[in-house]
């Protein structure tokens, strides 16, 4: 029997799918994982056995020795990719990581110049962010939409002509970037605008890119697409799909400008499968921490700046520059129904819920269904879907956005006793995410390995899925 299990994280990233994807593929004894998306991912992953790292490039069945092919859908890292590599080798034990590695030719690659390219108009906002993770993957898919031809690929790697492909890119860079280095930037952004800078004028350092990218081609196998569609998909067994980003930073349908150049939605992720020729069964799965995050600038209309110091600790998410702060607060069933919607009709099969520990170490789970909000003829109304919103601002996703960060959230706590059991708590997480948003909860993580994640048979959560007028499934997966 062949099964995809597709993982998408339902918010603007940061959602737990390092975890339910290692999960997965350690209970399902998947044999591959593939990667769509971006490199600049960093998927979190701890087992029981004590192993732990962030993943971005390599899958997050690394550890279970599953196998990993960056897909066409995928914009790889050369540079990056070495360095996981080495980290892999020298700091998790991962003997040969390359040998776990196989990529399609047709993946697009970032470079350096990208990522410096990305960092430097990031800074140029000043105070006014649009948030970047800054390695230049959004860079690097935009570039080849304008200027196909400065597009590099896997299979390019060992071109004779890669060195001038690079100087090319480079030389796009140094172009693109002169108004806005003519520019204001803030004093203490000054620093890191040097070193940008002048990483981008070495010509050593186009040398040294050049030479790792050789590296990745001899040391990573690339084949055509021809490998996916009749080697990978032609065997028996699991393949689970990790996606980067999530669905609120879709190019289309996330709140602007705090976007990412790529398309999230599990849509995107299933053509993948059947345009290959894939005739297994795909369940499709969204995963959202038990509380909100957001990882830099954009709507988060639940922020609580009192819930940091209760639900951050452990969650491996630290300030920068690129990103900006992290913030938390209670669930948004608004933004996950706006999610779910904005995926299509019947978009998933289940619902992966994370991070239930921090909650649970609380006492309390706080949720909002609604929001309040003054309308334009100055009386207050109730909002629970941001579509039927969308839809009064004309699709207009930057006024949606800016009307985001004048809402008032109303939250409804939740209390968990101490001696409310998992099987329990999960009941109640199902009940109260199905009646809200009409997706049944396949899994709840109350902590960081495998051993923590609870997955529950969902034949009771399937009929209720009927009740809610959703399609039924043909089996009971687990």
């Amino acid at each position: 029997m062949k099964k995809v299990y597709m993982v998408t994280d339902l918010g603007p990233g940061d959602g737990g799918k390092g975890g339910v994807v290692h999960k997965i593929a350690h209970m399902q004894k998947a044999h591959t994982i593939v990667k769509v998306g971006g490199a600049q991912g960093s998927h979190g992953v701890r087992t029981s056995s004590g192993q732990s790292f962030a993943f971005s490039q390599f899958g997050c069945g690394t550890f279970e020795g599953v196998k990993t092919h960056l897909s066409p859908r995928f914009v790889m890292d050369p540079v990056g990719i070495i360095n996981e590599a080495t980290a892999l080798r020298y700091e998790a034990g991962v003997h040969d990581p390359f040998s776990l590695v196989t990529i399609d030719g047709s993946a697009l690659c970032n470079t350096p110049f990208h990522g410096i390219a990305s960092r430097i108009k990031e800074l140029s906002l000043g105070d006014t962010p649009r948030g970047t993770v800054g390695t230049g993957v959004g860079q690097a898919y935009r570039l080849h939409e304008t200027h196909p031809e400065l597009s590099i690929f896997a299979r390019d790697l060992t071109s004779l002509q890669l060195r001038d492909k690079l100087a090319a890119v480079r030389a796009h860079v140094t172009e693109e970037l002169q108004p806005t280095v003519a520019g204001e930037f803030l004093p203490a952004d000054q620093a890191l605008l040097a070193d940008d800078l002048a990483l981008l004028h070495d010509p050593g350092f186009l040398d040294h890119v050049v030479e790792q990218f050789r590296l990745v081609a001899q040391q990573c196998m690339i084949f055509d697409t021809d490998y996916f569609a009749e080697d990978l998909l032609g065997k028996d067994g699991v393949i689970v799909a990790e996606s980067s980003h999530g669905v609120l930073t879709d190019n289309q349908v996330g709140f602007h400008p705090h976007t990412s150049a790529l398309r999230t939605l599990p849509h995107f992720t299933r053509a993948i499968f059947e345009n290959a020729g894939y005739d297994g069964k795909i369940v499709s799965l969204g995963v959202h921490r038990a509380y909100s995050i957001r990882h830099g600038a954009g709507p988060l209309p639940t922020h609580d700046s009192s819930m940091s110091q209760s639900l951050l600790p452990g969650s491996n998410k630290d300030t920068n520059r690129w990103q900006g702060k992290v913030r938390v607060g209670p669930l948004d069933l608004v933004l996950l129904r706006y999610a779910i919607e904005a995926s299509g009709p019947d978009a998933y099969d289940g619902l992966c819920i994370t991070w239930f520990d921090q909650v649970m170490k609380n006492g309390q789970w706080d949720v909002c269904d609604w929001y309040s909000f003054d309308a334009w003829r100055g009386e207050a109304r109730p909002a629970r879907n941001l579509s039927d919103m969308a839809q009064t601002l004309c699709q207009d996703i930057p006024k949606l956005t800016t009307w985001l960060k004048g809402v008032k959230p109303q939250i409804e706590l939740l209390p968990l006793l101490g001696n409310t059991s998992r099987d329990q708590i999960y009941d109640l997480v199902a009940k109260k995410l199905l009646d809200c948003l009409g997706v049944p909860v396949r899994m709840i993580s109350f902590g960081p390995t495998e051993q923590d994640k609870l997955c529950k048979v969902t034949e009771t959560l399937t009929r209720e899925r009927k009740r809610h007028g959703r399609r039924s499934q043909n089996e009971t997966d687990r």
